[in-house]
C-alpha cells in the first residue's frame, strides 16, 4: 500500500542540536581526525556500524578523507539522503533515512568539480518499520476545501476532501476493501474504497432526524439473517424525548452494497445514543444513552422473529420488553462507546468526556455484560501519561480496536487494545495488564520545530509522526494496516509497514530524498 510521506522540515538543525554531542560510540583512537578534505585524494569507506537497522537509526561510517565540513558531505543510503550530524576526517555520524531499502552506502565529499565519491563494499541491512502515512484528504491554507467525493489522488479541485468533523470507522466484514466512516455532525455515511482508491457517499441518511451519526456495526449470522446482512447505525438525537430514534438497521442490497435505495428500519428508540455494538460471538446488540449512562441489551433475533411472524416491531425501548437495561456505568451525561473483545469475554467502555476506560466482563450463563469497573485512566482527570491502569492519563479517548499479538500466544488474553487519544493527538496501546503506552504520534523531533505535539507529519511512529484531533481508528488484520481519522487535519492517515514506491510499469522507482512524499 502506498502511503504519502511528507518531508519533516528543519531536521538538519534539529538533529544537529540534539545529537552532535552523541559521538561517544566512536572508536577512541579513530575520532581525532581534523584534516580538511583533499580532493586530490580518494575518499575511502573502511567500515560502518551498526550493520543493520531501520529508519532514523544512528549510523557511524569509518574511512579516510572525509574532511571536517558537514556542508561538503552528502551521504546516501539506499539512494536516500541521510541527515549528517557530524564529520571528522575519519568518520561520519549520520541517521539512516526512511526508505533506504537497498542499503547501499555512498559518500560524496566536496562540491562541483572537486566532488569525490566512495561506495561501501557491503550494504546496510535495512529493516522496514511501521510508519505513519496519509491515505487521502487534505487541508489547504485557507481551510476552505469543503467536502468532496472523488479519487484519493489528483489536484486540489479534484481529489477527495472533507473528513472535518469527529468520525468513526468500520470495515465491511464481507469486503475488507470497503471502509465506512460516519460523523458526529455530517449527515452521510461515506465509503473509503481502498481498491478503487476513491471516496463516495452512498448513504445520505436524509430520512434520519439527526446528523450525529455515532457508530457503524454489522449483524452476526443467525437463523434469521446472514452474516453482515444489515448495517447497524446509531444516532445521537433527543428531539422526541425517550422516543427519539437511536439505532437503525440498513439492509444490504442484492449486489452487496449499501446506498440510498437500501431498506432502512428503526430498531431502537430512546435518546442520546453514543453507539451500538454487536457481540462478536452470540450476536446480541448493546447500545447506550448519554442521559444517565445506561447500557441496553437486545437480542436481534427477537426483532427478526417478530417481523417473520408478520407483526410490527415496537422500537420504543420503554415499551418493548425485548429491550433490557443492564446498568448505568456511572453518573449522568457520560459520553462513552463500547468495544467488545474478539472473544466476547469482556468489553471496554471508553468514556470520552471523562478520560478513562472501564471494563465489563461477560456473564456466559446470562449472555450479557455485567456492571463495569475502571481499568485505565483517571476518573474525570485529563492529562497525558504513559503508565499502568489508573495511573495512566488520557484526554478524550475515542475509538479503539483489539489487535492480536503473537507474542501473547497461549496466554489467557492474546490481544492488545489500540485507541486514539483525541486531544493528546496520538494513538495509544493498552496491554491486557492495562499498561498504557503511546504507539504513534507526538513526534519527538518534529515537535521541536514548532513546539507543538500536534501536526501533519508522516514518518517514524514516535520520532516524526504527528496527528491532530484523532477520533476514528480501524485495523485490517490481513494487511496489518491501521486507519486513523484525523478530523482537524481533514485526512485519513495510515500506520503500515513502509514499502518501496512503484513506478507505473511496476518497477521500483529511484526517488531522491528530496521527494515531497518522504
Amino acid at each position: 500500500m502506498r502511503c504519502k510521506m511528507k518531508k519533516v522540515l528543519e531536521w538538519q538543525w534539529i538533529l544537529l542540536a540534539l545529537f552532535s554531542v552523541c559521538i561517544s560510540a566512536c572508536k577512541d583512537d579513530e575520532v581525532t581526525g581534523t584534516e580538511a578534505f583533499d580532493p586530490s585524494q580518494p575518499v575511502v569507506i573502511s567500515d560502518f556500524t551498526p550493520k543493520e537497522g531501520g529508519a532514523y537509526q544512528k549510523l557511524l561510517i569509518y574511512g579516510e578523507n572525509f574532511g571536517v565540513d558537514t556542508s561538503l558531505v552528502q551521504v546516501t543510503i539506499g539512494g536516500k539522503n541521510a541527515v549528517v550530524i557530524n564529520v571528522k576526517n575519519n568518520y561520519i555520524y549520520c541517521f539512516v533515512p526512511s526508505g533506504a531499502f537497498s542499503g547501499e552506502i555512498e559518500v560524496t565529499i566536496g562540491k562541483g568539480e572537486n566532488k569525490v565519491t566512495a561506495t561501501a563494499a557491503t550494504a546496510f541491512a535495512y529493516e522496514k518499520k511501521m510508519v505513519v502515512g496519509t491515505l487521502c484528504g487534505y487541508r489547504n491554507n485557507a481551510d476552505d476545501q469543503g467536502w468532496r467525493d472523488g479519487p484519493f489522488e489528483g489536484p486540489d479541485n479534484v481529489r477527495c476532501c472533507g473528513f472535518s468533523t469527529a468520525g468513526r470507522l468500520a470495515f465491511d466484514p464481507l469486503n475488507k476493501k470497503h471502509l465506512y466512516i460516519c460523523y458526529d455532525g455530517h449527515q452521510a455515511i461515506q465509503l473509503i474504497d481502498l481498491e478503487k482508491r476513491e471516496l463516495t457517499s452512498p448513504l445520505s441518511l436524509n430520512g434520519v432526524p439527526s446528523s450525529r451519526i455515532r457508530s457503524i456495526d454489522f449483524n452476526k449470522a443467525s437463523d434469521y439473517a446472514a452474516e453482515a446482512e444489515y448495517m447497524i447505525v446509531a444516532i445521537d438525537f433527543d428531539g422526541q424525548g425517550t422516543e427519539s430514534p437511536s439505532v437503525y438497521l440498513v439492509k444490504r442490497n442484492a449486489d452487496g452494497t449499501f446506498d440510498d435505495n437500501s431498506d432502512i428500519q428503526l430498531l431502537a428508540a430512546y435518546k442520546q445514543c453514543n453507539g451500538a455494538t454487536v457481540h462478536p460471538i452470540n450476536g446480541e446488540l448493546y447500545f447506550n444513552s448519554y442521559e444517565y449512562g445506561q447500557v441496553f441489551r437486545l437480542n436481534l433475533d427477537d426483532y427478526f422473529a417478530t417481523l417473520q411472524r408478520g407483526e410490527n416491531w415496537n422500537a420504543n425501548v420503554m415499551q418493548n420488553s425485548a429491550f433490557k437495561q443492564l446498568f448505568t456505568i456511572a453518573d449522568p451525561q457520560w459520553e462513552f462507546q463500547i468495544f467488545i473483545h474478539p472473544t466476547g469475554k469482556y468489553a471496554y467502555f471508553g468514556v470520552i468526556n471523562n478520560h478513562y476506560f472501564m471494563r465489563s466482563d461477560y456473564d456466559e450463563s446470562k449472555k450479557e455484560f455485567v456492571t463495569p469497573y475502571t481499568v485505565a485512566g483517571g476518573y474525570k482527570v485529563s492529562g497525558y501519561k504513559d503508565d499502568v491502569g489508573t495511573e495512566a492519563r488520557m484526554h478524550e479517548p475515542c475509538q479503539g480496536v483489539f489487535v492480536y499479538n503473537k507474542e501473547y500466544a497461549g496466554n489467557e488474553d492474546e490481544y492488545d487494545f489500540y485507541f486514539v487519544d483525541k486531544l493528546n493527538f496520538c494513538v495509544r496501546k493498552m496491554t491486557p495488564d492495562a499498561i498504557v503506552s503511546t504507539y504513534a504520534g507526538r513526534g519527538t523531533s518534529s515537535a521541536i520545530a514548532d513546539n507543538n505535539q500536534w501536526g501533519t507529519d508522516d514518518g517514524d511512529l514516535r520520532e516524526v509522526a504527528r496527528f491532530r484531533d484523532v477520533t476514528g481508528l480501524a485495523y485490517d488484520d490481513e494487511s496489518n494496516i491501521f486507519y486513523v481519522h484525523d478530523f482537524v487535519g481533514h485526512t485519513i492517515r495510515t500506520i503500515s509497514l513502509e514499502e518501496e514506491e512503484k513506478s507505473i510499469d511496476g518497477d521500483e522507482t529511484d526517488e531522491s530524498a528530496e521527494d515531497v512524499n518522504e
